[in-house]
């Protein structure tokens, strides 16, 4: 199966969100009750928030993994991106996880507190190995095969075949003039007034907006410098982009 590597940008960007979310919920446990005390002839819930520890913990290793989506967009390589989002992903996940162990042993039985973990304990838990799982699945995601594949992809459409190559020569005017007028270059995109990106999908401004001069197509400039690097073509119509 061909990958193309708007297709592993894609697929990062949505394991990433995936451990965004989780990390959000894992703050949300903070308001749950973690333990229930029963020293007292009453019962008395104490949530995440009753521990200035787990507070700080669980709010820090819950915001990394927005942290690292934010840091991912501004990377244009891979292997960059790979490394904030699950570099970053795995410490907040262990951040998290280490919340409601520190709580529980240094806490509650140094304190020989009576009583028994409540929900909110059981969900901290979870919620934060879920985010650890989550990086360690985009540290693992094996880029380099990825990266040969679009390479490969690209190639196909970039250049010839050896039976394409035998019929120019051989002679075909009409085929030779086709894969002349097959490259295009990256111009100004005069007197835009809006307009979105075609890779980023973000708004277009006069002065940061250029096009395709084969399809038109528009797109930031630092967007199209990044993705020519890496492909060569357009990556609107798959037009052979030339430097």
């Amino acid at each position: 199966m061909i990958v193309t590597q708007e297709e592993v940008v894609s697929r990062f960007f949505k394991i990433g969100s995936s451990g965004a979310v989780v990390g959000a919920l894992h703050i949300l446990t903070l308001l749950l009750g973690w333990y229930i005390e029963t020293d007292g002839e009453g019962v008395i819930a104490l949530t995440g928030y009753n521990f200035m520890e787990s507070f700080i913990l669980s709010t820090v290793g819950g915001l990394v993994a927005g942290i690292s989506l934010l840091i991912a967009y501004l990377v244009k390589k891979l292997n960059i991106m790979k490394a904030v989002i699950g570099g970053l992903l795995v410490s907040g996940g262990a951040l998290a996880l280490l919340s409601p162990i520190y709580i529980y042993l240094f806490k509650i039985l140094a304190f020989n507190l009576r009583g028994y973990p409540d929900l909110g304990f059981f969900a901290a838990v979870f919620t934060a190995i879920i985010q650890l799982g989550i990086g360690v699945l985009v540290l693992l995601t094996p880029l380099k095969k990825e990266i040969l594949i679009a390479e490969e992809a690209a190639a196909v459409e970039r250049y010839p075949t050896p039976s394409i190559i035998e019929e120019v020569e051989l002679g075909a005017p009409m085929r030779r003039e086709i894969r002349r007028s097959s490259v295009a270059s990256i111009v100004d995109a005069e007197d835009v007034e809006e307009g979105i990106c075609m890779i980023c999908y973000y708004p277009l401004t006069s002065e940061t907006s250029v096009k395709c001069s084969a399809c038109g197509a528009l797109f930031h400039r630092d967007c199209i410098d990044a993705w020519v690097s890496l492909n060569r073509v357009c990556p609107n119509c798959k037009t052979l982009i030339s430097h």
